[in-house]
């Protein structure tokens, strides 16, 4: 895939448009000594195309599969982007429900028991609505609500919604904008005053979306700029820093289908200042997220298999120790999310 589809890979559900990107480590050896962390991951299975949310100890045992399996002849993309409620006891995520043929107009987010039992739909709209994130209380949702995906009008912004799926409200908005802007990935802060979002703005004239991590009110008020360069923006459990994925130093490339840039790991404070790159690889890392004592993230990558990249499951400390992986399995590991 191009530089382009393999950034909007990162940007969109990629369980409807089928682009996994990849991105890569630096400088530390495997090295699994003290890491001795708690909580749990939920993330994506992604089995020759379809996908399912599956659940693990942050070691990688008790691997539990919760949506799916898939039937005979669906070709519906499934489930993926898992993004667990506060307490735990839930999983929202973003599925195709029971269509039976793949839709990327036509994926929904639902909410399940964190044991996958009782799943709800809380979207019903003919759009494609994607990365799902809880408020830090719980009562709300934020995700992609993005329309007319794969035409030239389509448009991406960020809505906020009651658990329930009542009360929405589009938080982001670009009426004026000359040109196609996606927004996606939001995540909250965990004191609930800021949500962080994904924008890729697409012109005529450039090769490359322009992409940027922005913040903005979980009311739609005091949008800024936050990280140029920079998506999947995932807070630290206290607030005071951003991990994130960038695709700006170009340090490698991935060669699925056509060749594309692959990106890297980076971390800030969460003003936006003290830019750190975590990682250093060829690879394609992506995905952070953080582990619930803010000592360690957990990341996608093709690292262990950049000929056929197959993704799997990497923890790395916040301090560049530590890297061990978690997952090693003939599918794809993608979308961690650890709380």
């Amino acid at each position: 895939m191009s530089t382009t589809r393999h950034v909007l890979g990162l940007l969109l559900a990629s369980a409807a448009l089928g682009l996994l990107p990849t991105l890569g480590l630096a400088g530390c050896g495997e090295n699994d000594a003290g890491a001795e962390e708690t909580g749990a991951f939920a993330f994506t299975v992604n089995r020759d195309g379809h996908q399912e949310i599956w659940v693990m100890d942050p070691d990688g045992a008790n691997r539990t599969q919760l949506t799916g399996p898939s039937e005979p002849g669906v070709d519906a993309s499934a489930s993926a982007q898992p993004a667990w409620s506060p307490d735990r006891s839930l999983i929202a995520y973003s599925g195709s429900g029971d269509a039976r043929e793949e839709d990327q107009n036509d994926l929904e987010i639902f909410v399940m028991r964190a044991d996958g039992s009782e799943p709800r739909r809380l979207t019903h709209d003919d759009a494609l609505d994607a990365t799902p994130a809880w408020s830090p209380d719980g009562e709300r949702l934020a995700f992609a609500h993005m329309t007319d995906v794969g035409k030239e009008n389509a448009d991406g912004v960020i809505v906020v919604m009651d658990a329930t799926g009542s009360g929405r409200v589009e938080i982001t908005r670009h009426p004026d904008a000359p040109d196609t802007v996606f927004d996606s990935y939001p995540a909250w802060s965990p004191d609930g005053r800021l949500i962080a979002f994904t924008r890729a703005e697409y012109t005529p004239s450039s090769i490359e979306p322009q992409i940027a991590v922005y913040t903005v009110d979980p009311s739609g008020g005091g949008e800024r700029l936050l990280i140029e360069d920079a998506a999947e923006a995932s807070w630290s459990p206290d607030g005071t820093r951003i991990a994130f994925t960038s695709l700006k130093d170009r340090n490698g490339e991935t060669c699925f289908h056509e060749c594309s840039i692959s990106g890297e790991i980076y971390l800030a404070r969460a003003d936006g200042t003290g830019l750190t790159r975590l990682t250093t690889s060829e690879a394609d890392d992506r995905s952070p997220t953080w582990s619930p004592d803010g000592r360690w993230i957990a990341f996608a990558s093709d690292r262990s298999n950049r000929v056929d990249h197959e993704n799997e499951i990497w923890v790395i400390g916040v301090d560049g120790d530590g890297l061990r992986r978690v997952t090693s399995n003939d599918v794809w590991d993608l979308d961690p999310h650890w709380r």
